[in-house]
């Protein structure tokens, strides 16, 4: 099985620094994208990634995982996504 891209994006509705979930996803390879999105190649399913984070968030915060396809482009995003 090959590794799919996954773009994960979040809404921290509580104030805090979320140390526990950046560090899961710096365990995981990703790399932050926008404020509060990273970028991610994994053989998880989008479903079993967003299972995997989601015990690390506050119980209001959302979460969304998109597998993204070839064709990306990005205006001033912290990285290159087409380098993805």
């Amino acid at each position: 099985m090959s590794l799919k891209l996954y773009l994960v994006s979040c809404d921290f509705v509580e104030a805090g620094d979320h140390a526990s979930f950046k560090e899961r996803l710096r365990v995981l390879n990703a790399t932050q994208v926008l404020a509060n999105q990273w970028a991610l190649r994994t053989r998880h399913t989008a479903a079993e990634l967003k299972e995997l984070l989601r015990g690390f968030l506050d119980d209001k915060d959302r979460i969304l995982v998109t597998e993204i396809g070839e064709e990306r482009a990005s205006r001033r995003a912290m990285i290159d996504v087409a380098k993805l």
